[in-house]
């Protein structure tokens, strides 16, 4: 498991390679587990070796999705936590069965400094993160609620289907439950989409 991890982050250094095999672990969690909490100190830098890992904030009772985590990835806001000792500001929850590195944040910070692949890693994560954080503000800032919500329709569905309840899309999209059923009732209405329970079934794929 740990040789994958290897190849996937470009690790080269064989000194490296020894500390994450003797200081390390590796778990498996279910859907609905969390990783990390909100307003926890973070004791283990976490990196998604597979599966699928929601991060988001609360805030007044809603969630408000920051990012997805997939293979290879890590909670950009935790890894930063490992240069300070603060608490986590987001909830990092699966969504999808997950197997997951787990490395104790005193190392990472030196890693940075002696090892160039992991630095090299420390850099990526911390740019790929800026970017899809300023993708989002930007739909969030300037696309209007239903052309973010088609989209999102048809990025994730399946063969034209989509099995989400109205509160789950709300909280993917940060706004409320009755702004969506609202939205989904005049796609409806317009011939774009069927409703069922907890289904969506798109029926034009251009609007």
């Amino acid at each position: 498991m740990l040789d994958h991890v290897f190849q996937k982050l470009h690790i080269t250094e064989e000194e490296l390679k020894k500390e994450l095999r003797e200081k390390t672990s590796i778990s498996k969690h279910q859907k609905g587990e969390f990783l990390i909490k909100e307003n926890k100190y973070i004791k283990v830098l976490k990196i998604v070796i597979s599966g699928k890992v929601r991060v988001y904030q609360e805030n007044e009772e809603r969630e408000i999705l920051i990012y997805y985590l997939g293979d290879m990835e890590t909670c950009t806001l935790s890894l930063s936590a490992c240069f300070e000792d603060c608490k986590s500001t987001v909830n990092a929850i699966v969504e999808e069965e997950s197997i997951v590195l787990n490395i104790p944040v005193r190392f990472v910070k030196d890693w940075c400094f002696t090892y160039k692949s992991w630095n090299r890693f420390t850099i990526n994560t911390f740019r790929d993160s800026y970017n899809v954080l300023i993708n989002n503000y930007s739909k969030l800032a300037f696309k209007p609620l239903r052309e973010r919500l088609l989209e999102y329709l048809m990025l994730e569905s399946d063969n034209s289907i989509l099995q989400r309840s109205h509160q789950q899309l709300a909280r993917e999209l940060a706004t409320t439950r009755e702004v969506i059923s609202r939205l989904l009732k005049k796609l409806e209405t317009e011939g774009i989409v069927t409703l069922g329970k907890q289904e969506i079934r798109i029926l034009k794929k251009n609007t």
